[in-house]
């Protein structure tokens, strides 16, 4: 337990956290590579290259220095995290070598008293206990119950289905045959691979995209594209994988999933943020009697992924629907819009006092909709999100 006078040195390292959190992290993560080279096939160098990776651990170390004395607001990042390392394999013997380097980084950018080192070290410590601890449990859950492992399992591909020109989804059956481990919609996978001619061993979390079946998971990845080569895996995958094919994965995991009540749903998505909102679509569908709304935004009809599934849930009236094309055609369908997602469009269909609303797509449009539902008068407790990538909020 840190005593109170390491609590104080920590908070009172906050605002120095604040300022050069950037510069302590881009140095942790040279310090890291270059004296475990090893730990590069872990963590996602694109994220290392856009900064990304360095910016969301910035902001991390900040939370902690800024909330020591009341870790409980920080609860749920942490279990975000330790759901992300699960995936990863992340191994209690990492958080000595990430401890060093940090405080190597810490040292060398602040250049501090012996004392905030002494405090951060002490601080670290504990907090790598909390992850080390919770991580156990998950994986020994994972590993005991029905269907699930240990590590990752070689998966088949048995079915490929192009759903958008960006969009394809790869249909996945365990090669021993075995059943497979259940999961709450909204949670991912990741897979592990090393692509011909990558420099590194690779990991990516992809959602699952349909209702827990006993036989296979469905994924569905977006290729993409970007200067900081973000596409590397998501275009071997549309490229070069095919049925017949094997996957290694690692077991469902995530913080964000649909939450058991009896609440109506509306579910929110644009874009490629669209495969947990289906795989929490169709369990809504054939399992429970909550009423559901659906809205999504995409570029067009054609880029609308699981768009017919969708028109034949509206059709039953399982569902209500509401679409959004930026580029629209001159007649619009029923409950179709021109535009951008315009929650207050809609306000007068939606159970905006009772409903739970998940949101996943880019940043910028979850933002977007996060200030809407604000004016609209939601409560946070009733907004649930997840964020592609390092972690972001969407309350800034």
């Amino acid at each position: 337990m840190l005593t109170q006078t390491e609590i104080n040195i920590i908070k009172d390292s906050a605002p120095a956290l604040a300022q050069y959190g950037e510069d302590i992290t881009g140095r942790f993560y040279k310090i890291l590579f270059q004296s475990n080279p090893e730990l590069s096939h872990i963590f996602n160098m694109t994220n290392q290259k856009s900064g990304n990776q360095k910016a969301a651990l910035a902001n991390a170390v900040y939370a902690f220095a800024k909330y020591v004395d009341n870790l409980e607001v920080i609860l749920g990042d942490v279990e975000r995290i330790a759901q992300k390392h699960a995936s990863l394999g992340i191994k209690s013997e990492h958080y000595p070598l990430v401890g060093s380097a940090l405080l190597q980084a810490i040292d060398e950018i602040l250049q501090p008293p012996q004392s905030v080192i002494d405090a951060w070290a002490k601080g670290y410590g504990i907090l790598a206990d909390v992850f080390i601890t919770r991580e156990q449990v998950l994986y020994e859950q994972k590993s005991e119950q029905q269907g699930g492992w240990a590590g990752t399992r070689e998966f088949t591909v048995v079915n490929k289905v192009i759903e958008t020109p960006l969009i394809t989804s790869f249909y996945l059956r365990p090669n021993d045959g075995l059943a497979i481990s259940n999961f709450v919609p909204g949670q991912y996978i990741a897979i592990h691979m090393q692509p011909p001619g990558a420099e590194n061993h690779q990991i990516r979390q992809y959602s699952l995209s349909s209702a827990y079946n006993k036989n296979s998971y469905r994924i569905s990845v977006k290729k993409e594209h970007s200067p900081q080569g973000d596409g590397l895996i998501s275009n071997y995958l549309h490229d070069g994988v095919n049925v017949d094919d094997t996957l290694n994965l690692s077991n469902p995991f995530g913080e964000f999933y649909l939450q058991e009540s009896s609440n109506p749903v509306v579910l929110i998505s644009g874009g490629v943020g669209i495969t947990p909102m289906q795989a929490m679509l169709e369990t809504l569908v054939s399992e429970s009697s909550r009423e559901v709304h659906f809205v999504h935004g995409a570029l067009d009809s054609e880029h609308h992924a699981y768009k017919e599934k969708l028109d034949n849930m509206t059709d039953k009236k399982q569902v209500t629907a509401h679409v959004f094309y930026e580029q629209a055609p001159t007649k619009l369908a029923d409950n179709h819009y021109r535009g951008l997602i315009n929650l207050d469009l809609l306000k007068s269909d939606l159970p905006l006092s009772s409903a739970e609303f998940y949101i996943c797509g880019p940043l910028v449009m979850m933002k977007a909709v996060y200030k809407q539902l604000k004016m609209l008068q939601v409560a946070d407790q009733n907004i649930f999100y997840e964020v592609f990538g390092p972690s972001k909020t969407l309350a800034e």
